[in-house]
């Protein structure tokens, strides 16, 4: 079976993923890190409609802007 990486945006609310990788300047990337977003963590979309999306961490919740979470690319799980 092919893995198919895809940018978080583009996960359903609801939907859990792991982070594969995250693309972007070194500045994003350890930004992702300091909020705790790193490759192999799973994450739940807990909304994913007009504007930011906000994710589940743990018992977090973080909200991204929409060019942020381009950058992350995830494996729904």
């Amino acid at each position: 079976m092919i893995e198919s990486n895809m940018p978080l945006n583009a996960v359903s609310m609801g939907r859990s993923a792991e982070i594969k990788d995250v693309v972007g300047s070194e500045i994003m990337c350890k930004k992702l890190m300091e909020m705790g977003l790193s490759k192999g963590t799973v994450i739940k979309i807990m909304n994913n409609d007009i504007g930011h999306l906000v994710v589940k961490l743990g018992e977090t919740r973080l909200v991204l802007g929409r060019s942020m979470a381009q950058k992350v690319m995830v494996r729904e799980v």
